[in-house]
C-alpha cells in the first residue's frame, strides 16, 4: 500500500516534466545575469558585489515560474495523450499510470502556487509576467486556438512564452523597484529577443523527430507544414537573429553571443545536412552549453541540473526501464 502511494507520488511529480524545466531555468537565470551589473562569475559565494538576497529574490522567481510552467506542461501531456503513444514519449498518461482527473488537479495546484508566489513576493509587474505567460500557455495547448497544432502559432507562442517571457522574469527580478517608463520596457523586450529567436530555433528543430506522430494526429506544426529542410532552415536562421540582438544586452553580453555563435554552426551543419538523429544534439548542445555558462555565475545551479538529472534517470530506470535524459535518442 505505502509503495504504491510513494509510486503515485512520483508519477505524480515527475508528470511535471522537471528535466525540461532545466531550459526554462537557464533562459530565467540568463535574463537576471544580462540584466544585473551586480552579476559577477562565482556569485555571492566568491564575490561581495552581489548578496545572498539578491540571488534569494532570483531563486523565488525561478520556483514561482516553475510552478507556472510545469502546469502548462502537464495540460500539454493531457491534449497529447494519443501523439506522444505514437511517438513513444511520455509514458506516465498514455499508459494510464496517472488519470486526465488528477493530472488536471495536478495542473491547477501548480498554477495556482506559482500565482501565490508571484502574487505574496512580488509586485503587479511579476503578476503580469506570471498571468500572460499563463494565457499563453492555455492558447497554445486548448481551443479555441490551440496554437501548438499550427506550423506558425506555435513557433510565435514558444518564441513568447519559454523565450521572451521567461527571459523578463529573470531580468525583472534583477531590476524590480526600477520606474516602468517607456525606456525601461523597451530595454526589457529588445534583450528579450534574443532568447526568443534562440528558443524558437530550438522549438523548431524538436518538431522534427516527431513528425510521425503528429501527422498521424492532425497536428499542422511546422515540419509538418513546411517539411524537414525548410525547418531546419528556419532554425537556423532564427539562431543567427539570436546571435544578432545578443549584441544588444546590458550586461555580461559574452555569454549568450558565444553560445548562440557555437549554436549558429550547429544548426548551419544541421540545415545542410537535415540528417534526423543529428536533430537531438542540434537543440540539446545549445541548451547544455548555455547552462554551462550560467553555471559560472550561479555555481550551485550546476547542483541543481545535476541532481535533476539524477532522479530523473533514476525514475525513468526504474519505472520503465528507460534511458532519459539522454543525449542519444528522445
Amino acid at each position: 500500500m505505502l509503495k504504491q502511494l510513494f509510486l503515485k507520488i512520483c508519477d505524480c511529480f515527475f508528470l511535471l516534466r522537471i528535466f525540461l524545466l532545466v531550459p526554462v531555468w537557464t533562459v530565467l537565470i540568463l535574463g537576471w545575469i544580462t540584466g544585473s551589473s551586480k552579476a559577477v562569475i562565482g556569485g555571492w559565494v566568491c564575490n561581495n558585489t552581489v548578496t545572498a538576497s539578491d540571488e534569494y529574490t532570483l531563486l523565488i522567481a525561478l520556483v514561482g515560474f516553475s510552478l507556472l510552467v510545469a502546469s502548462i506542461y502537464v495540460v500539454n501531456q493531457i491534449v497529447d495523450i494519443e501523439s506522444d503513444r505514437i511517438n513513444h514519449k511520455l509514458f506516465i498518461l498514455p499508459n494510464g499510470l496517472i488519470s486526465v482527473k488528477t493530472a488536471w488537479i495536478c495542473a491547477l495546484t501548480c498554477a495556482s502556487g506559482g500565482f501565490a508566489i508571484s502574487i505574496l513576493y512580488f509586485d503587479s509587474i511579476m503578476t503580469l509576467l506570471f498571468g500572460l505567460s499563463l494565457i499563453l500557455g492555455i492558447c497554445y495547448n486548448l481551443p479555441p486556438l490551440k496554437l501548438k497544432n499550427h506550423a506558425w502559432g506555435g513557433v510565435a507562442a514558444n518564441f513568447v512564452g519559454h523565450g521572451m517571457f521567461a527571459y523578463l522574469v529573470g531580468w525583472y527580478a534583477a531590476n524590480m523597484g526600477t520606474a516602468l517608463t517607456g525606456e525601461f520596457m523597451i530595454r526589457g523586450i529588445l534583450a528579450s529577443l534574443t532568447a526568443g529567436f534562440a528558443n524558437a530555433a530550438v522549438f523548431l528543430t524538436t518538431t522534427i523527430p516527431d513528425t510521425v506522430g503528429d501527422k498521424s494526429t492532425g497536428k499542422q506544426t511546422f515540419c509538418v507544414v513546411y517539411g524537414e529542410k525548410k525547418t531546419a532552415v528556419a532554425a537556423a536562421i532564427s539562431c543567427a537573429c539570436a546571435l544578432f540582438f545578443a549584441f544588444f544586452l546590458e550586461y555580461n553580453t559574452w555569454i549568450m553571443i558565444l553560445q548562440a555563435a557555437v549554436s549558429l554552426v550547429l544548426f548551419t551543419a544541421f540545415a545542410i545536412s537535415t540528417r534526423n538523429e543529428f536533430a537531438f544534439k542540434t537543440f540539446r548542445w545549445p541548451v547544455f552549453l548555455l547552462s554551462t555558462l550560467v553555471v559560472l555565475f550561479i555555481p550551485a545551479y550546476g547542483a541543481a541540473i545535476l541532481f535533476t538529472l539524477f532522479i530523473c534517470r533514476v525514475y525513468y530506470k526504474l519505472r520503465f526501464n528507460y534511458n532519459y535524459p539522454t543525449f542519444k535518442g528522445k
